[in-house]
């Protein structure tokens, strides 16, 4: 999987979720993605690792699971849902515009700065 910073700030939602707040992500060197929640990431092979451990794979069918169990479920109304191992629902996320997504605790995450290297995670006012 590529690295891209939004879709890092993502998964840090995803992974954050339960307790979420404020952050940015940004591009850095030699080849990863620090965010100001703690959390950060880099490519393991086609998969990312987070520095809490978990990995993120994702399948050629586009299907998402992370090494801590939870697993994503499309619906038919655009939201992609994460769920725990057990089928319980962790947070919902759904593209809203290019390069912007909100998330069903009331955050939205988006791409920033001219070349896409930069993120932010934030509820609006």
């Amino acid at each position: 999987m590529p690295m891209n910073v939004l879709e890092i700030a993502i998964y840090a939602m995803v992974l954050s979720a339960q307790q979420p707040r404020p952050y940015e992500c940004v591009a850095v060197q030699p080849e990863g993605v620090n965010c100001t929640n703690g959390l950060a990431a880099q490519n393991d092979g086609p998969h990312l690792l987070f520095n809490t451990g978990i990995v993120v794979r994702k399948d050629n069918q586009g299907r998402v699971t992370l090494s801590n169990g939870m697993k994503t479920r499309f619906d038919s109304t655009a939201w992609v849902a994460f769920e725990d191992g057990g089928g319980k629902p962790v947070v919902s996320v759904r593209k809203t515009g290019p390069l912007r997504f909100k998330f069903s605790n009331g955050y939205i995450c988006e791409a920033m700065g001219p070349a896409g290297d930069m993120a932010r995670c934030h509820r609006p006012a």
